[in-house]
């Protein structure tokens, strides 16, 4: 079922479509996309230099954390490119590595689980955004939809793992995680 859904969804493609999910793929890389988005929510926020610094270096090291746990993980599967194992699929572009587990989705669900929990009321958008990011990989043809599934599995418990180091962190009075997770300049105490 997996190989056929890849295939499918390779063989199915809309042109239009084919820069835009290219595109997902490397504003993607290493997680930049969500240090992005990090340091844009703290600005608007009002979270100051420190908060905001504390939100995307957590996403960074969420992402990058994620991103070599699923490059750890590769090296132990050793699955084919669903385009060296279909003919059909004739990829947007060709990558080396093995296929399972997708770094970029694990990149991007460790991103939008950090980002969720820091801001809850974009959590829907950030992880349908992650999930297109997911479906992206499919749709240039370089991972299986079991391939997507597991790195946003890794991205999901990286990213909870950094979420629960955040809230220690928040809970033993350090004020630009504080900030970081929502909290505004003039209504963080400050801490001794």
């Amino acid at each position: 079922m997996d190989a056929r859904i890849a295939v499918w969804v390779a063989t199915h493609r809309i042109g239009a479509l084919n820069d835009l999910f290219i595109g997902l793929g490397n504003v993607n890389r290493l997680g930049v996309l969500w240090i992005v988005v990090a340091i844009a929510i703290g600005l608007k926020r009002g979270s100051g230099l420190a908060g905001t610094l504390v939100l995307a270096v957590s996403v960074a090291v969420a992402a990058f954390a994620a991103d070599s746990a699923a490059f750890g993980v590769k090296d132990l599967f050793q699955r084919a490119r669903p385009f060296e194992a279909h003919p059909q699929i004739h990829p947007l572009y060709v990558v080396h590595s093995s296929s399972f587990p997708a770094g970029h989705a694990a990149t991007a669900f460790a991103g939008a689980m950090v980002l969720a929990y820091a801001v809850r009321r974009l959590a829907v958008p950030l992880f349908v955004i992650a999930a297109v990011i997911g479906f992206s990989r499919v749709y240039v043809g370089v991972h299986y939809p079991t391939d997507v599934l597991g790195g946003a599995a890794i991205g999901v418990v990286v990213g909870a793992v950094v979420v629960l180091a955040l809230r220690a962190a928040r809970n033993r009075g350090l004020r630009p995680v504080a900030l970081a997770l929502g909290g505004h300049r003039r209504n963080v105490r400050r801490y001794a």
